[in-house]
C-alpha cells in the first residue's frame, strides 16, 4: 500500500511493488501537479493556481513581471504584521462593485515622501492616476479663543477670530465698542444689496421664528426697516415691529415710526399728506363703541387712567373716579372764598417768538389752594405744570354756591314784590 505527501497529498508507491502501481500512482500525481498550474502562461511560463481555502506561503521573495490578479469575493491583498505572531493584516481591496467601464489604476509616487506630507492625486491621464507625495497646506487662525467668529483675513491659507463676535450656546453676541467692529456706531447691520432703491422691496429685518407646532416652523415676530416710499431719489425711510395674531397664520405689522419721526400704533401707513403728528393711534376693536387707546396703570397693574374714543368723532382722557376706590368723602364747602383765591393771568411764553398770548395761571400761586393741581416746586430743578382739570371741581362748588346765593337773593326780591 502506498504512502502520501503531507501537502499535496501524493501517493507514494511502494518500493518493489508491481509496476502497473507504479503507473498508475506516477499518472495521478503528476494530474495532480498539473492541476496547480493553469494555461495563462505562454511559452514556458505556467500560472500558479491556488484552490479556494488554500494558502501560497512565499518565505522568499515573490517577484512578478506581469499582472498579480485577484479575484473572487475575498479579492483583498493583505499584509501581516511582522513582529506579534502575524495575527494582524491591513489589506487592500477593490470596490465589491465598479459600474461601467471604469477600470483605473494608480501609479505610486517615483520618489520619497517627508514626514508630514500626504498622498496627492496630482494627474490623470485616462485611466492612469498618478500619485504624489505633498504637503498640507493648513490654514493660520490668528487671534483665535474659545466661541470667537471666524472671517476671513484676505491673505491665503489664513483667517481671523473676532474679539467683538462670539457664538456660544445658540446666542450670536457682538461686544465692546461697534465702530471697532463694523466700522460704525451700530453693533449689528443689516444690508439689503439686492433690491433697487425704488423697489417697493427695497428694505430689510429681523424675523423671529418657532417651532410652534412640533413640525412647523412659524413666523412670530419681526423688525422691518427700509426705503418709505418707490420714488427714484426720495430716501426716507421708517422702521416698523410685526407680531402675530393667535389663530392667524402669518405676522402684522404694528408700530411704525416714519421719516417723519411720526410713530403709528395698529396702523400701516399716513394718509394725512397735509398734517404731521409725533403719534398716531387707531382702535383695532371696531366692532365696540368704544375704542381703547392708551391706558395707565399703577405698580399693582390696576387701570388709572386711560385715553378712549367712540370711534367715529371724539376722545375722553379718563382719570379714576369709581366710589369703589375713595374714602373720607364729604361734601365742598368755601368753595367761592377758595376760588377768589385764585389768580388769573394773561401771558405768553418766554421761548415762543411770536409772543402769543395765553389765559391761565402761574403755578406756585395755585399750589396753595388746588396742591393737587400742580407738579414740582417754585424755583425747583423740574419746572412747575399745572392739570387744569383739577380746578374744575372747585370752580363747580363756588358756581354752586353762587347759584344758591342767587336762588336766595331772587326769592327775597320776589317777596319783597310781593310775588308768590
Amino acid at each position: 500500500m502506498p504512502s502520501y505527501t503531507t501537502n499535496l497529498n501524493l501517493a507514494k508507491p511502494t518500493v518493489g511493488g508491481d509496476t502497473n502501481q507504479w503507473g498508475g500512482y506516477l499518472n495521478t500525481n503528476t494530474d495532480t501537479l498539473d492541476g496547480i498550474f493553469n494555461g495563462a502562461g505562454t511559452g514556458t511560463s505556467v500560472g500558479l493556481q491556488v484552490g479556494s481555502g488554500k494558502t501560497l506561503k512565499v518565505g522568499g521573495t515573490l517577484t512578478a513581471t506581469g499582472v498579480v490578479q485577484l479575484t473572487g469575493s475575498q479579492n483583498e491583498l493583505r499584509f501581516f504584521e511582522a513582529i506579534g505572531g502575524a495575527d494582524n493584516y491591513a489589506a487592500l481591496k477593490a470596490p465589491n462593485e465598479m459600474s461601467g467601464n471604469n477600470n483605473y489604476s494608480l501609479v505610486l509616487p517615483s520618489s520619497q515622501g517627508s514626514a508630514g506630507q500626504f498622498l496627492k492625486l496630482t494627474s490623470l491621464n485616462g485611466s492612469e492616476g498618478l500619485l504624489q507625495f505633498a504637503d498640507v497646506n493648513s490654514t493660520t487662525i490668528n487671534n483665535n479663543a474659545d466661541d470667537r467668529v471666524i472671517t476671513g483675513s484676505g491673505i491665503a491659507n489664513t483667517l481671523n477670530g473676532e474679539a467683538n463676535l462670539r457664538f456660544a450656546g445658540g446666542t450670536l453676541a457682538i461686544e465692546g465698542d461697534p465702530s471697532t467692529v463694523i466700522g460704525q456706531s451700530y453693533s449689528l447691520a443689516l444690508a439689503n444689496s439686492v433690491d433697487s432703491p425704488t423697489s417697493g422691496s427695497a428694505k430689510t429685518g429681523i424675523l423671529f421664528r418657532a417651532n410652534f407646532t412640533g413640525t412647523t416652523i412659524t413666523d412670530m415676530a419681526g423688525i422691518t426697516g427700509g426705503k418709505e416710499n418707490v420714488t427714484d431719489g426720495d430716501y426716507g425711510s421708517f422702521l416698523s415691529l410685526s407680531t402675530r395674531t393667535n389663530g392667524v397664520n402669518s405676522i402684522a405689522e404694528r408700530v411704525r415710526i416714519n421719516s417723519n419721526g411720526e410713530t403709528w400704533l395698529n396702523f400701516l401707513g399716513n394718509t394725512d399728506t397735509q398734517n404731521y403728528y409725533l403719534m398716531n393711534f387707531k382702535g383695532s376693536n371696531n366692532t365696540t363703541t368704544t375704542h381703547y387707546m392708551a391706558s395707565f396703570r399703577n405698580l399693582s397693574n390696576n387701570i388709572i387712567g386711560s385715553i378712549t374714543t367712540n370711534g367715529t368723532s371724539s376722545t375722553s382722557y379718563n382719570t379714576s373716579s369709581d366710589y369703589r376706590l375713595k374714602e373720607n368723602v364729604s361734601d365742598m364747602t368755601n368753595g367761592i372764598t377758595r376760588l377768589k383765591k385764585l389768580q388769573p393771568k394773561r401771558f405768553n411764553f418766554i421761548a415762543d417768538e411770536t409772543d402769543t398770548l395765553f389765559d391761565g395761571f402761574l403755578a406756585h400761586e395755585v399750589s396753595s389752594i388746588i396742591p393737587e393741581a400742580i407738579s414740582g416746586e417754585k424755583d425747583g430743578e423740574e419746572m412747575q405744570g399745572i392739570d387744569q382739570s383739577k380746578l374744575v371741581p372747585l370752580i363747580t362748588a363756588a358756581l354752586q354756591e353762587a347759584i344758591t346765593k342767587i336762588e336766595s337773593l331772587e326769592s327775597e326780591i320776589d317777596q319783597l314784590k310781593g310775588v308768590n
